[in-house]
């Protein structure tokens, strides 16, 4: 069944840094995926140690120094809204906020084994630094949606299969086609998927009816449920998230649903190129 769990409601637990709302996690959702919300007090840091899991921490608001470990090497980096990390497991970081608090998306899942991983299929994938307004943009069909991965093995962003995440804008009125997520034939795992709704007023479209969405509303999406956003005139602005990155999603009378194109690209009619994913 598909849940709509509202994330400002969540406790904010006191941390030596700042405070954590847990929002889905073995516990209290029975996921695979953690997702937690970060706040980080001014002048603190927040360490992401090393950890067996494959992990993203997004910049949701405020300014920060991103010091980022990876074998032998220490990258700096100055990080705002639409900036985040990208780690495999063994790497780690240090955030350390300016002067005004910091709010991170932190997502941890567990590693997507028994596909081959990076650029020759053997060694080990890289964890990387990222930032959103530098990233290739995709639009839709009809031009009323548009995405940035920030984590996608298909965009040659990341090496490895764990997950799929990145930004989600909608303009007023706009909806996805109705669609279902289900497992890869090549894949024993069932996956997960949820919308984070950050700005815009909406509905999700189940099969039972539909359920309003609007900002702070964590959408969880179960492995076989169709459904559909629609949002309102205000449009929406979220985030979209599926593990592993080894799923099969089917359209319900929209096939050219799946079609997305490179923004700012001409494919010699006036047309931007059509971007072909699995």
């Amino acid at each position: 069944m598909i849940r709509v769990i509202d994330t400002t409601s969540r406790n904010r637990i006191p941390m030596s840094e700042g405070t954590v709302r847990h929002i889905l996690g073995p516990a209290n959702e029975a996921t695979r995926v953690q997702v937690a919300i970060r706040e980080v007090d001014p002048g603190k840091a927040y360490q992401i140690p090393p950890s067996d899991k494959t992990q993203v921490v997004y910049v949701l608001e405020g300014k920060a120094e991103i010091t980022f470990d990876q074998a032998h090497t220490s990258q700096v980096h100055p990080a705002q809204r639409g900036c985040g990390l990208y780690l495999e497991p063994g790497e780690k970081a240090d955030i350390k906020t300016s002067g005004t608090r910091l709010v991170l998306l932190h997502v941890t899942v567990p590693k997507h084994t028994g596909k081959p991983t990076g650029r020759t299929g053997n060694e080990s994938p890289a964890g990387y630094f990222f930032d959103e307004s530098t990233l290739r943009a995709l639009v839709d069909e009809k031009g009323m949606r548009t995405r940035t991965f920030w984590v996608n093995k298909e965009t040659g962003l990341s090496e490895s299969w764990d997950l799929q995440l990145g930004r989600m804008l909608y303009g007023p009125n706009a909806r996805s086609p109705r669609h279902v997520h289900n497992a890869a034939k090549s894949s024993a795992i069932t996956p997960e998927h949820f919308y984070f709704i950050e700005t815009g007023t909406g509905q999700v479209v189940h099969d039972g009816g539909s359920l309003p969405v609007g900002p702070g509303s964590l959408v969880l999406i179960p492995a076989g449920e169709w459904h559909q956003l629609v949002a309102s005139e205000t449009g929406f602005n979220y985030i979209e998230f599926q593990a592993p990155f080894d799923f099969a999603t089917t359209m319900d009378h929209d096939p050219l649903g799946k079609n997305w194109y490179i923004q700012g690209t001409d494919d010699g009619t006036g047309r931007p190129k059509l971007w072909v994913q699995s």
